[in-house]
């Protein structure tokens, strides 16, 4: 079950900047060998950007402001960043050999990430008319001129999935499967938004004893 969702990201101002952040282990100067952080590689073309998520490095895809606006803390490109797989596991793209007409069709499922330059008559992933289409249209047609998409009015293709392998429990009623991608602000902001909201108070809890008691 593999679904796409489009993105049409635009944070701080129309133009923006995609990035992988990865975080690895960190190399030479790390004597005692317990240093590890983000590494960010910036996504300069559309081929550059197909990509594919990896557990493993805790990887997240973040779309940063390209127009000079700075978060004050950091002095950073505010941004915000796609989580992938943050409800159920993390599963694998499209499992169909290369040359049958699932993937041919469906090749946007390929990889879990694509970047295109807005336009308007691109809506669909795997192209306008999927299960009639004699040849093949969408993500991997649109990317052949290979487009600049670094500092550009952008969208971003989020193509996920469940690997689901029937059991007998499917049966007659499939049981729920869970898969969610989520939108975290990363330097977007100056704190964290909640701290001011006013403290709830629970009006029905009452202390028994002490200097604050009803009684």
């Amino acid at each position: 079950h593999m679904f796409c969702a489009r993105i049409d990201m635009s944070v701080d101002g129309e133009k923006n900047t995609v990035s992988e952040v990865d975080v690895v282990a960190h190399r030479g100067e790390n004597p005692f060998g317990n240093m590890f952080g983000p590494v960010e590689t910036v996504l300069r073309s559309e081929t550059d950007a197909v990509r594919k998520y990896d557990a493993n490095r805790a990887r997240t895809w973040k779309i940063s402001n390209a127009e000079g606006k700075l978060n004050p803390i950091t002095g950073k490109p505010t941004a915000y960043k796609l989580v992938p797989f943050t409800k159920g596991p993390a599963q694998p793209p499209l499992l169909t050999a290369a040359n049958s007409s699932v993937s041919t069709k469906g090749e946007f499922a390929t990889a879990h990430l694509w970047v295109t330059p807005y336009d308007e008559s691109e809506r669909y992933p795997a192209g306008e008319y999927t299960p009639q289409a004699k040849e093949q249209d969408g993500l991997p047609v649109w990317i052949k001129e290979n487009d600049n998409i670094e500092g550009e009015d952008v969208i971003l293709w989020h193509a996920f999935g469940v690997t689901h392998v029937p059991t007998v429990e499917n049966f007659p009623v499939m049981n729920c499967e869970m898969t969610a991608f989520s939108l975290k602000p990363d330097g977007f902001n100056a704190g964290n938004p909640a701290i001011d909201l006013p403290p709830e108070t629970n009006e029905t809890s009452e202390l028994d004893s002490g200097c604050c008691s009803s009684k």
